[in-house]
């Protein structure tokens, strides 16, 4: 057939039914025409990108999602010789480390 695929893709024909091809199948013509991100052809450079960003293991944890919490920001501060409350709010915590020139960004 074809132009061999490097990676595994998903296609919608034209009555709505996916199909999956990948380097273990090759796309039939009309998903070829179909498949528009040139990345996922054979011979071209992926990414290596990492899905997520990588957090600083030193600097302080994020201010939402998993591993903001307040808990998270009291052992940041105790990290940094920033003494707080044990029951210190997250905002409370993010005050004290600003206020002694500590990264909370």
């Amino acid at each position: 057939m074809g132009r061999k695929l490097n990676t595994f893709v998903h296609v919608a024909d034209e009555h709505g039914a996916m199909h999956v091809f990948g380097p273990d199948r090759d796309p039939e013509p009309w998903a070829e025409k179909a498949i528009t991100n040139p990345d996922v052809w054979e011979g071209a450079e992926q990414a290596s990108t990492p899905a997520e960003p990588v957090a600083d293991p030193d600097g302080p944890p994020p201010k939402g999602g998993a591993g903001s919490g307040a808990p998270a920001w009291r052992e940041y501060a105790a990290r940094n010789n920033v003494e707080v409350a044990s029951d210190a709010s997250r905002e409370d915590v993010v005050a004290a480390l600003t206020e002694a020139g500590i990264p909370t960004e």
